[in-house]
């Protein structure tokens, strides 16, 4: 019995250290054209969402704190608010997908550098139909 004591004791002893945090300890700045008072929606709900992400039931205060503020950060980022030193991509994260290829068998012509010139001794084109 004596030995299932001691090391329940220091566990609750060890867990009473850990304490959630109260707040980011991040700057996230408001993204392009957004009104405070959006901003502020988007804090209290990553608030909240980083305080359910950042698990505090076996780490220490520090492991909680940067848990909390990557959720935070993740959570404030994904509604398009700005993280100081993280710059969004212009143009898609991703390549465009390869063309389909060819059909077994099939050759695909290319067409010699001289396509579009006609040959020196060629007659002029038709004249178009009357009424076009």
């Amino acid at each position: 019995m004596k030995h299932l004591v001691v090391p329940v004791v220091a566990a609750l002893t060890l867990s009473a250290c850990a304490t959630v945090p109260h707040g980011p300890s991040v700057m996230v700045l408001p993204g392009a054209g957004k009104p405070l008072d959006q901003f502020q929606l988007d804090d209290a709900a990553c608030r909240q969402w980083a305080a359910q992400q950042s698990g505090a039931a076996s780490a220490d205060s520090w492991t909680i704190q940067r848990r909390y503020d990557i959720a935070y950060q993740q959570c404030m980022y994904a509604r398009d608010n700005q993280i100081p030193g993280v710059v969004r991509p212009s143009a898609p994260a991703y390549a465009p997908p390869p063309p389909p290829p060819p059909v077994a068998g099939q050759r695909v012509p290319t067409p010699p550098p001289n396509a579009g010139t006609p040959p020196p001794d060629a007659p002029p084109p038709p004249p178009p139909p009357p009424g076009r």
